[in-house]
């Protein structure tokens, strides 16, 4: 397993997956990245191995799906006080409830669609002066992925809007922030991918549990993760699309989840962070 994540991580370095900066030679189109030349696509599977297209044949491929991931860091007040960088993305995917309940938390979700990117990269090298940290991830269909936005961080007490518009706080203990992506995939056009995402506390201090394995129930000591169900929201990026997550105007509100998740002070200067997620399906033969 581990030669086959490492040969997909070297095939996707060499596809240019790490160039987002929209100045470097090949760049030009960042978000959607070609697959490799020794690997074939979703949309066309076996003709890379010389056999006529066709349904993936699960003996022989797999589907794995890999997520470019650029952090940036703005000032305070420069995603969630300005229009600039949401004005380059389409918010409405989502549903109108739950995007306004995203708002009440102070977390805003936008959709990148392709051609956007170029013009958007060039907004936040203009903002922060430095191209955006990277990096790449991969994921199999519907397994979760945990993406670490703060870590170590103090017990906290959050408050949460609910759907029902109702306010609920509670106390967490110290742990790490986490964003918790699952991919889906759409069988009849393998280039789309579903993000279900929902943000959670994961605490440093672990607890003994019971799990099943291979040869029956086993005792082992595990974190508490508690999940923010009414900021769960799903998304579906088209080819050469992209996510944005970001900190909305009520993230100024020090307990709310946009304002612990995605605003940090840095030698007494506060900043705001976004996401950008890029995901590409790949499809790599099993050896």
């Amino acid at each position: 397993m581990k030669i086959r994540l490492a040969w997909l991580l070297i095939a996707a370095f060499a596809a240019g997956l790490f160039g987002c900066n929209p100045d470097l030679p090949g760049a030009g189109d960042p978000a959607a990245p070609k697959p490799p030349a020794t690997m074939p696509s979703a949309a066309n599977p076996v003709a890379q191995a010389g056999k006529p297209t066709g349904p993936i044949d699960p003996k022989q491929f797999k589907l794995v799906v890999t997520i470019r991931l650029a952090t940036i860091e703005v000032p305070i007040g420069t995603a969630s006080g300005s229009e600039e960088i949401w004005s380059y993305l389409d918010e409405e995917p989502i549903s109108t409830a739950r995007s306004v309940n995203l708002g009440r938390n102070g977390v805003r979700v936008g959709l990148g669609r392709d051609g956007a990117w170029p013009d958007l990269a060039r907004v936040f090298k203009r903002m922060t002066g430095r191209v955006p940290t990277q990096s790449v991830m991969a994921a199999m269909p519907n397994d979760p992925l945990q993406i670490v936005l703060r870590q170590r961080q103090p017990e906290a007490t959050i408050f949460t809007f609910r759907d029902d518009r109702t306010l609920r706080g509670r106390d967490y203990p110290v742990g790490d922030y986490l964003l918790t992506v699952a991919c889906t995939l759409d069988e009849d056009d393998l280039s789309k991918v579903m993000f279900t995402a929902v943000p959670q506390v994961r605490s440093t201090a672990k607890s003994p549990k019971f799990v099943m394995s291979a040869i029956g129930p086993r005792l082992v000591n595990q974190p508490e993760t508690y999940s923010f169900e009414d900021l769960t929201f799903l998304l579906m990026v088209p080819p050469k699309g992209f996510l944005i997550i970001g900190p909305g105007a009520n993230a100024r509100n020090a307990s709310t989840v946009g304002h612990h998740f995605l605003t940090l002070k840095r030698e007494g200067v506060e900043f705001e962070t976004l996401l950008v997620l890029m995901p590409e399906v790949l499809v790599t033969p099993i050896r």
